[in-house]
């Protein structure tokens, strides 16, 4: 799991674990917020490197089941598998 991290002007930087993100917060290097249900960090110091990796997103789509991916080159952030909707059909028959 990791944790959101905005810097001073709200711009997003590379998540972090949530232990590191605690120790910011105790030392007052970073302020926690909530939105939307999300626990992040904002930092109140100015970051100490601002690189940001390319993020991709894969969709798959599968007729049993479907696949959400988000993966940068170091980490996986999530990897879902959920069962497909397969009683629609059965559902348009009945009406």
């Amino acid at each position: 799991m990791f944790v959101p991290v905005l810097d001073s002007e709200n711009r997003p930087l590379m998540p972090t674990t949530p232990s590191r993100a605690k120790r910011w917060i105790k030392s007052g290097k970073a302020t926690p917020f909530w939105k939307k249900g999300v626990w992040g960090v904002r930092l109140n110091v100015e970051p100490s490197n601002t690189h940001r990796q390319p993020i991709a997103v894969g969709i798959d789509p599968g007729s049993k089941r479907e696949a959400f991916t988000v993966k940068s080159k170091a980490h996986t952030y999530l990897n879902v598998q959920t069962h497909a909707v397969d009683w629609v059909k059965d559902r348009a028959c009945r009406l």
